[in-house]
């Protein structure tokens, strides 16, 4: 016995073993080293093993790097130049590709100063940038997608195009509200150029009007003095607000004309982001000069993602509500990078064409390459190719020339990767029901890459309605009663789904009866008063008892339990459990009433006619007794029934036979129609 138990202890702790999660195991960490090297410093990563993903291209690992002076790069091993010989710290962001693991954390520390003192060198060697191009005041980079419990960076970039020192405030805004749960914790801001975190409410507090302004800069440019943005700062705020729920702000001042900045954020990609996976989102910067001549803003698209896996499709909504879904419109985005040795010049995406989506209609929104849509004769020039074929969007972006991150003197890993965005709209006869893209990616003549899936499922919505109808018992006409209910169900389902009812009647009754009537014989006695005179009198009494019973019922049917499906538009049936649920009233009075007359006889024998007798007073005596009881029954019931018309949203008839299980009559049938909104 004591062999047996030690067995199934081993058991246990090796099955315990293989279930633990995989967050449990060592955190990934990065690391470097950096060395003085002449006037610069030289930066080599020190990272764990990556993990293959089995089937897919060689894992590698994509670099980051913050030098601590407001520069970056993407470079293995950068060779850097301050423009000082102080220390600075410098900031490590790895990302494995085709990698099985989490990302090893960011690392962060300080660096030795070069070795020589730093010419003009650093002025003149000049780093990649945010910007989306280079006449723009605002820009916005993501250096990874974001995943969930991973650490997200951005970039912000922002310049003065303007001629004259700038000052004013830069807000980046996240966590959109159209999610019920926010995706990004903020963890960090790494400033170099003085900027100031405000914290607060989201307001704008403006120094000068436009022609306070004008007056007080004479000389300025007149293109410049004459620039109205597009909005207020309160206005793009405003906006803002209700797009985002969260928001961290800087102040910045003595930005020289044509100076370009970067500020760099992390933030914590929440676990909740999970359930988001594939889905499109946007993050937003504000540029606002204190001026207001210059209120510009940036909207960065991300793609959440599930591996960093650089050959990916998303969609727009991961979950959308069905209610109006053919004023909606999904937006899908497929993402490829060259990892070849050499360039690519043809690039053909195959997506399959969702259930529901009208492929026909679909709308280019953006690509990279950039490129114009082929003619349908060939040509020598770049252009991107798009067809419909056995419910599959196909894609081809041709005589292009798209760099392999393997091919030689290529370090930018940016135009290796390429794009392509485009729009479905709702078909007319579109189902409630979950649909998913995928892609292929083929270069050149290699083996097709196969994407992740991106799928859309729809929101259970609430579809209330109203109910009126009959209860009809075959074998008593007297019992028949009408109500009045209310139907929630979700909107417009498919698939099986769950019902709730609530139907109300009311009924009054009053019961009076006075049947129980006592008369007492007449009595007689005799009567001697003080004069001596002898008396004779007789005494007639009755006694009646009335009985009155208010009853109020207020009966209400509850549905708490009914599974439907609806097989057509015109066609429904489900079963369930019904509560019959009576609140009784009853309000009770009795009534007593004793009538005593009496006579006295003209003569002494009682047998006198009455119509002889004197009446000498009457005497009446009333007794009321009131009571009040309040009582509630329930009573189960089961029922099947049958639904013709709009079943899934407008009207429809319904007929219910019912089966009760503690009352008698046990069979009753329920018709009924009811509106579904």
């Amino acid at each position: 016995m004591q062999h047996q138990l030690l067995i199934i202890l081993l058991a246990l702790i090796h099955a315990a073993a293989n279930i633990l999660p995989a967050q449990n195991a060592p955190e990934r960490q990065s690391d470097f080293i950096s060395k003085p090297e002449a006037a610069g410093v030289r930066f080599a990563p020190v990272l764990p093993p990556l993990i293959q993903i089995a089937g897919a291209p060689s894992a590698y690992y994509d670099y980051y790097w913050e030098f601590g002076d407001g520069t970056f790069d993407f470079e293995k091993d950068p060779l850097h130049y301050y423009a000082d010989s102080s220390e600075h710290e410098v900031f490590f962001l790895a990302t494995g590709k085709y990698d099985n693991g989490k990302a090893p954390r960011s690392r962060k520390k300080k660096t030795p100063p070069p070795r020589e003192k730093p010419g003009g060198i650093a002025s003149v060697v000049k780093g990649p940038n945010a910007l989306p191009h280079e006449s723009a005041p605002l820009g916005l980079k993501a250096v990874r997608n974001p995943r969930a419990g991973e650490e997200w960076v951005g970039i912000v970039a922002y310049a003065n195009q303007s001629p004259i020192v700038q000052s004013g405030e830069l807000y980046l805004f996240f966590n959109q509200r159209e999610y019920k749960k926010g995706h990004f914790n903020f963890l960090e801001s790494r400033t170099h150029y003085g900027e100031k975190e405000l914290s607060g409410n989201l307001t704008w507090h403006a120094p000068l009007t436009f022609d306070a302004w004008a007056a007080a800069l004479p000389g300025v440019s007149d293109w410049y003095a004459a620039m109205r943005p597009s909005q207020s700062p309160d206005e793009a705020l405003s906006q803002l607000e209700t797009e985002y729920a969260s928001f961290k702000s800087w102040q910045f001042a003595g930005l020289q004309a044509g100076d370009l900045r970067h500020l760099f954020v992390s933030f914590e990609a929440t676990p909740e982001m999970l359930a988001d996976t594939h889905a499109i989102i946007t993050m937003s910067a504000l540029l606002v000069s204190d001026d207001q001549r210059v209120v510009e803003r940036y909207d960065l698209e991300m793609e959440i993602v599930a591996s960093h896996d650089p050959n990916y499709i998303a969609v727009s909504k991961r979950r959308m509500g069905f209610r109006r879904i053919r004023n909606k419109d999904l937006v899908y985005k497929v993402h490829f990078q060259n990892n070849g040795e050499g360039p690519a010049s043809t690039v053909e995406i195959t997506c399959d064409a969702p259930t529901g989506l009208n492929a026909a209609q679909m709308q280019v929104l953006d690509a990279y390459p950039q490129s114009l849509l082929c003619p349908s004769q060939t040509v020598e020039w770049s252009c991107l190719d798009t067809t419909f074929q056995d419910n599959k969007l196909v894609f081809t972006f041709r005589n292009i020339y798209l760099p392999g991150t393997r091919q030689e003197g290529v370090s930018d890993r940016d135009s290796t990767k390429g794009f392509v965005k485009f729009r479905l709209l709702p078909d007319k006869k579109i189902k409630k029901q979950a649909f998913a893209s995928r892609a292929s990616i083929v270069f050149d003549k290699n083996p097709p890459i196969r994407t992740n899936s991106a799928g859309t499922a729809f929101k259970a919505g609430f579809s209330p309605g109203v109910m009126l109808g009959g209860n009809f018992f075959p074998s008593d006409s007297g019992l028949n009663q009408y109500f009045v209910g209310l139907v929630a169900a979700p909107f417009k389902p498919y698939r099986h789904f769950l019902q709730w009812e609530a139907m109300f009647r009311f009924r009054v009754a009053t019961i009076e009866f006075s049947g129980e009537i006592d008369t007492f014989p007449p009595r007689p006695y005799t009567l001697i008063e003080n004069t001596g005179d002898v008396q004779f009198r007789i005494v007639d009494s009755i006694k009646t008892i009335g009985h009155i019973d208010n009853r109020s019922t207020l009966l209400l049917s509850l549905v708490p339990l009914q599974l439907r499906k609806n097989w057509t538009g015109w066609l429904s049936t489900g079963v369930g459990l019904m509560l019959n649920i009576e609140f009784i009233s009853t309000k009770t009075r009795d009534n007593e009433n004793i009538r005593r007359i009496e006579y006295r006889s003209p003569e002494p024998e009682l047998n006198a006619p009455r119509e002889f007798w004197f009446p000498l007073f009457e005497d009446t005596q009333d007794f009321i007794n009131t009571e009040t009881e309040k009582s509630v029954m329930v009573r189960p019931a089961l029922f099947a029934d049958i639904h013709l018309g709009m079943v899934r949203k407008g009207p429809a008839l319904g007929i219910r036979p019912v089966l009760r299980l503690a009352q008698k009559p046990a069979f009753y049938v329920s018709v009924f129609t009811y509106w579904k909104f």
